[in-house]
């Protein structure tokens, strides 16, 4: 094992037992809502960047070089000490208030290079009207780096809100370093939320998205910042041999490498990802659905230099731990280099909520950009009962499957797009990922999703917090919906027509449903309705096949 593979050990082990968390939040709601306070306070006017300028930047690059650049970051110095105007309430809690306003921004964000909250603290962010409102933040999203971003504020104003009770004399440390400006790719009906075109299928629809209930748990948006710009791109999650739910993303190089400079620890620290983003139907909402986040990555590994010479991807360890609330799977995956003739991938183009895409066809072996290696899988998509999903910007990254849910590749770039469907994405090979791009332990994926060196070649998938017990690889459930309201639905794998035990068991480890049965047409539905709302584990027995899975109930 290297030095370098060592320290990388060391820090996975310090961030999975810190038990930190950075973009998730605690919910409620700013003093100023309810108290009586001053509607008074300190307004800072920041100078919009040029936008024809950055028009004629963005034309000059193609979808198969670079991510989806939807926003620029202007360099501000605000800081608690010097900005923002305090306020007392009649209660004796303590109110500091800033608002941000840039003429023509269709959404904000805000990167802090120094941010410590005390204890008891809260900072809320919010819209003008108060609609829109993040937070709150306090000490448990501090970092030893200072590095903080926030999400999305819709609109060309953020109101910052640090509330305290009066017994906290520690003052917060908090230094707004980049105003982040949207000038595309979010809340308008060009890009963005609702703004991928009309040709992609929501990862909902049926029958497209019946099969990847799971998968679309693991898939995330990732708002990507390298130097002075942010940009979408897509990623997911990948389990270890191990199952131990280290949060590993994987995603393209490319992403982060923009413009010839390669994202730092200090961009990374600031990445946000993005998780379970998308309808709750095959419909577009309305109104702009929820998803669950974080902030802050460390790289892990990296090949390919961008497709110029190899595969074209980007291993990241997130900062965070995952809260089994948040639902969140961990994808299998096949290193083994086979061509296959079906699957699917799952994207945020255009930053855009979940999207499926599904070919039919087989894959084709290919180099990509000329760089004369066997590095990329070719593939075609194919048209389904809702649509002709393909590929846009910001779909970079996100991993193709095989019709076994494991990934198989992350997506480099291509020419598809809903004027024309039927041209070809290109895919960099997961095999190729595995050992090919390098000797060094950060130029493969092998040392880090199969530590103990245990040489297998394909792995399964779990979600959080899941003992998934599992014989084989060749054996595994997919279920849907899931979460469920009244009915689930249980396709079997590989088990061919096995007698099968089916248990439906509880947080207290109480069996709610037992099913004994000889499977026919590899599908059986389980009743559910009446059960309370909440986390059960499905586990399925056949001899001595045993496969666990976690369904939540509504």
């Amino acid at each position: 094992m290297s030095v370098y593979r060592v320290i990388i050990a060391l820090l996975i082990t310090f961030i999975l037992s810190e038990k930190v968390s950075a973009q998730i939040s605690e919910g409620g709601t700013p003093l100023s809502f309810s108290e009586k306070v001053s509607t008074a306070f300190q307004e800072v006017f920041v100078v919009p960047p040029d936008i024809n300028k950055l028009a004629v930047e963005d034309n000059s690059h193609l979808k198969d070089t670079y991510g989806y650049r939807f926003g620029v970051l202007l360099p501000v110095d605000l800081s608690i000490k010097n900005s923002g105007t305090w306020e007392e309430t009649a209660k004796g809690s303590k109110i500091w208030r800033l608002k941000l306003f840039s003429e023509g921004a269709e959404a904000v964000s805000l990167y802090f290079d120094d941010f410590r909250l005390p204890e008891g603290g809260k900072l809320f962010l919010y819209s003008e009207s108060g609609k829109i409102v993040k937070g709150a933040f306090t000490s448990g999203n501090n970092r030893e780096s200072g590095s903080f971003a926030t999400g999305l504020i819709p609109g060309s104003t953020v109101v910052l809100e640090y509330d305290a009770p009066g017994d906290v004399a520690e003052m917060p440390e908090m230094t707004i370093s980049n105003f982040g400006y949207a000038y595309r790719g979010v809340y308008d009906n060009e890009k963005g939320f609702g703004g991928s075109d009309p040709c992609e299928v929501n990862v909902n629809c049926s029958p497209e998205g019946d099969d990847w209930q799971e998968e679309k748990h693991s898939i995330c948006r990732i708002q990507v910042k390298v130097g002075g710009a942010a940009y979408w791109c897509s990623g997911s999650l990948v389990n270890t041999v191990r199952d131990d739910a280290t949060p590993y993303v994987l995603t393209a190089d490319h992403c982060a490498y923009k413009f010839g400079h390669y994202a730092t620890q200090a961009d990374l620290d600031q990445w946000i990802f993005y998780f379970n983003y998308f309808s709750d139907d095959c419909e577009n909402p309305q109104t702009e659905p929820g998803s669950d986040s974080f902030t802050g990555a460390v790289k892990i590994a990296q090949g390919g230099e961008h497709a110029t010479t190899g595969s074209d991807f980007y291993l990241v360890l997130l900062q965070d731990d995952i809260p089994d609330s948040y639902n969140l799977y961990f994808n299998g995956w096949n290193a083994q280099d086979n061509p296959v003739s079906q699957g699917v991938t799952l994207h945020h183009p255009e930053g855009d909520i979940q999207k499926i895409s599904t070919f039919t066809t087989p894959l084709i072996s290919s180099s990509f950009n000329g760089n004369g290696l066997p590095s990329h899988w070719k593939v075609n998509w194919s048209e389904t009962a809702n649509n002709w999903g393909v590929t846009e910007g910001g779909s970079s990254g996100s991993p193709l499957f095989d019709s076994l849910g494991r990934v198989i590749g992350t997506l480099t770039g291509g020419l598809a797009s809903c004027n024309n469907q039927e041209d070809p994405d290109y895919y960099g090979k997961f095999s190729y990922h595995w050992t090919s791009n390098g000797t060094a332990d950060t130029a493969q994926l092998k040392p880090w999703l199969d530590p103990d060196n245990t040489g297998v070649t394909s792995h399964h998938g779990t979600f959080v917090g899941v003992e998934n017990y599992i014989a084989s690889d060749r054996y595994d459930i997919k279920i849907y919906p899931n979460p469920v309201n009244d009915v689930i639905t249980i396709k079997f794998i590989n088990f061919g027509n096995s007698k099968i035990e089916v248990l439906l068991i509880d947080l207290l480890g109480k069996i709610r449903k037992r099913m004994e049965m000889n499977i026919e047409n590899n599908t059986m539905d389980l009743p559910v309705r009446g059960l309370p709302p909440g986390i059960y584990f499905l586990k399925i027995t056949d001899g001595n096949i045993i496969v666990v899975k976690r369904v939540i109930k509504n």
